[in-house]
């Protein structure tokens, strides 16, 4: 009341002039301080005023409180923001630690793992373009092994026909150098006939295996794909024992065919060499009066054609390699042939993807393969 009364006279002292604006002040009552404030106001045309009064006291105490406080929560904010740094920090550098360790890899040519992509920022559109790029460099790679495998293939196939020429070519060469000499020096000279049919003959072998070799380094450099149609194997095989009707006959040997009309799937004239490979093996390696059987067997989806001859069984050791060229076995190197009719039969089988084999029977050793029949 002692404020509002010097509020009043303070107003008089002014000479009547009334206050326009709001205004504040301090006073100090019993050692407190206290803030003043007068608001002028109007209500239904007459002026008066707002007093107000109130203590500092409380909210100086809340001040010394809070000091009191500050260090502590300084310690607790200092603490959540480091919480909050280090939880902010694993959630972003997380996707870049994936995103290091993956380009590591791909620099290492594994291209096994891909980033998880589990968002649409520019994270995730890295993540996404490195997983396309690892994609694209690992078609890539796998593509150039393909090819420099193949190039190997090709470079193999070119040396062992340079080889396999050299060598090969060297007996009947030499069978004609001996026999012009012969020839040349007039001896033995009623025999001048069967020199030349010698030479007659070599010059047929050497063309019949310079031929093969050709055609075994064309099957097995990989680039050559043979147009698969159906066709009947039984008129197929037909035509080839009729092909090797001479050297059957020579032989005194007998044919027995076990055929049924199925159509399959390949390439005929390659699949027709086959079979004459496998028959002219056969008809080398059964004695004279021996028996050689023909036979094609329903499987369902396949059929199994094989050449069954009497004779020796083949020895543990031929037997893992009589599909490479121009091997012979102890027992079977006085026979003639180029030595490259089952390497050339192994070919083309694999071309088709074909089965195919060997195995000792009771009575000899039957050649095989499958081919997929046409419902």
């Amino acid at each position: 009341m002692e404020q509002v009364k010097e509020f009043q006279a303070g107003l008089l002292a002014e000479q009547g002039q009334p206050l326009q604006d709001s205004k504040e002040w301090g006073a100090v009552e019993n050692f407190a301080e206290y803030k003043l404030i007068s608001e002028p106001v109007r209500e239904h045309g007459v002026k008066g005023y707002i007093f107000a009064m109130t203590s500092l006291q409380p909210v100086d105490e809340a001040i010394g409180v809070i000091r009191q406080f500050y260090p502590y929560f300084l310690g607790v904010a200092l603490l959540c923001m480091l919480v909050l740094a280090f939880v902010l920090s694993k959630w972003l550098a997380r996707p870049l630690l994936s995103i290091n360790r993956i380009t590591g890899k791909i620099a290492a040519m594994d291209f096994t793992e891909k980033l998880p992509v589990g968002s649409e920022d520019e994270i995730g559109q890295l993540s996404r373009n490195i997983n396309h790029l690892s994609s694209r460099m690992e078609g890539y790679i796998e593509q150039l092994k393909r090819d420099l495998d193949q190039e190997k293939r090709l470079e193999k196939t070119r040396k062992e026909f340079i080889a396999g020429v050299s060598h090969e070519l060297k007996t009947p060469l030499a069978v004609m150098k001996s026999c012009l000499a012969i020839i040349k020096d007039g001896i033995a000279s009623e025999k001048r006939e069967h020199y030349f049919q010698a030479m007659e003959e070599e010059i047929e072998r050497m063309d019949l295996l310079v031929v093969n070799m050709l055609d075994l380094a064309k099957f097995a450099s990989g680039t050559y794909k043979p147009e698969m149609a159906p066709f009947a194997i039984d008129q197929a095989i037909a035509e080839a024992a009729r092909s090797l009707a001479e050297p059957i006959g020579e032989k005194n040997l007998t044919l027995t065919l076990n055929l049924c009309s199925l159509r399959v799937v390949g390439h005929q004239g390659l699949i027709s060499r086959v079979i004459i490979n496998f028959l002219s093996n056969a008809i080398r390696h059964t004695e004279e009066g021996g028996a050689i059987a023909i036979a094609v067997s329903d499987k369902g989806q396949t059929a199994e054609i094989s050449v069954e001859n009497q004779g020796s069984p083949l020895a543990e050791a031929d037997r893992k390699k009589i599909w490479e060229q121009f091997y012979r076995g102890e027992a079977r190197a006085a026979k003639a042939g180029t030595g490259l009719g089952l390497a050339l039969s192994k070919e083309i089988l694999e071309l088709h993807q074909a089965g195919y084999g060997v195995e000792n029977t009771r009575d000899g050793v039957r050649f095989f393969f499958t081919l997929p029949v046409r419902p």
